[in-house]
């Protein structure tokens, strides 16, 4: 009778000590297995955070290195696609020169054109890039000469008298011709009015 309950007892804990290493390989594959989907997730969210001030530097550096007036197109769609993770601006593997991302965003059937530039158009703009973490890029439609810049992700607006009171959002300018680009002023520096101006964000 005693050896009888011995080797019960005996049998419940061996069943107890397996059932509980289970459970704690299950733990650790759990603790093992989280930390990387979040990273993942992260970085697809987020691209490169510091795109748009590495590629203003790499910008500056190619202007001074390189001869002729048209130069350095490419830094503009390389600073967006790589702070958001995404290839939209890019053709056979390279970047799309700044004057030709209008024709770009037109044939692509991932972004919309939210409007002119306006006090309605600036708030949904502002919406998709600060709620949803949507692209959005401003260009004028003048033909003679075409400037693109993309808003500041978690951008201010401030009143700009010099434009009719109206608010503009900060945005990052990467200047061809001119010394002064930068990556978080009003939109009012990039360009001199507001005519003729498009907004552009990704669906």
């Amino acid at each position: 009778m005693k050896k009888t309950i011995t080797c019960l007892a005996l049998a419940i804990t061996l069943f107890s000590c397996v059932n509980s290493s289970e459970t704690t390989e299950n733990k650790e594959i759990k603790k093992n297995d989280s930390p990387e989907k979040e990273t993942l997730s992260t970085e697809t969210v987020l691209g490169n955070i510091n795109a748009f001030e590495e590629n203003l530097t790499a910008f500056n550096d190619c202007k001074k290195n390189t001869p002729g007036k048209v130069k350095c197109k490419e830094f503009i769609a390389k600073a967006v696609c790589e702070y958001y993770g995404i290839d939209d601006l890019k053709e056979r593997g390279n970047y799309v020169d700044y004057d030709k991302i209008p024709k770009k965003l037109k044939e692509l059937g991932s972004w919309e054109n939210l409007g002119d530039f306006d006090e309605k158009t600036i708030k949904s703009a502002l919406n998709q890039l600060n709620n949803l973490g949507k692209p959005v890029l401003i260009f004028n439609e003048d033909a003679s000469y075409v400037h693109v810049v993309a808003l500041a992700p978690n951008g201010k607006s401030v009143k700009s008298g010099k434009w009719g009171n109206i608010s503009v959002p900060s945005c990052i300018s990467y200047f061809p011709r001119r010394n002064d680009s930068f990556t978080e002023k009003g939109i009012n520096y990039a360009f001199k009015s507001a005519e003729d101006l498009t907004i552009w964000a990704k669906k």
